[in-house]
């Protein structure tokens, strides 16, 4: 008995409750009436608690990860990036310009509107937005807490 616990990283158990209270929370969050009091702290609460542990954190050192420096960044590693924000934008100004309400060419927020009323839906972009906010917080938090050895493990 002893030794199957031993084998239980401590890390990836927080981190799995973590993600099962998150998903619970997002699930929650998005069953909410929009546009009320208590649906603008939902979403604001991540936000927070973000932020927090962020300053709590402090910034790392950007010598010590391994994220592209901005002399990495080119053009050409960013243009899909780009090609799809100049469709999106262009189809949303036809659209724009076509009445707003077009059935022939719905806009892009059209689309987002008619989507948004399932909640399945609400509940994936919701758990979307928390996982592009939080990434950052949690590698830097991960960088703080278990600091790489200087063997290189």
């Amino acid at each position: 008995m002893k030794s199957l616990l031993r084998k239980v990283d401590v890390p990836s158990a927080v981190g799995a409750a973590g993600l099962v209270i998150t998903a619970l929370y997002a699930y929650w969050a998005t069953g909410l009436e929009p546009f009320t009091g208590l649906a603008y702290i939902a979403v604001g609460m991540p936000v927070v608690l973000l932020a927090g542990v962020a300053v709590i954190g402090g910034a790392p050192d950007p010598r010590d990860n391994d994220t592209p420096r901005a002399g990495e960044i080119t053009l050409r590693s960013v243009l899909p990036w780009l090609v799809l924000l100049f469709v999106a934008a262009g189809l949303e100004g036809l659209g724009l310009a076509l009445g707003g309400r077009s059935t022939t060419l719905p806009t892009l927020s059209t689309v987002i509107d008619h989507a948004l009323a399932w909640h399945p839906v609400r509940f994936v972009l919701f758990c979307g937005w928390l996982a592009v906010g939080g990434g950052p917080v949690v590698r830097m938090y991960r960088r703080w807490v278990r600091p790489r050895s200087p063997a290189g493990g």
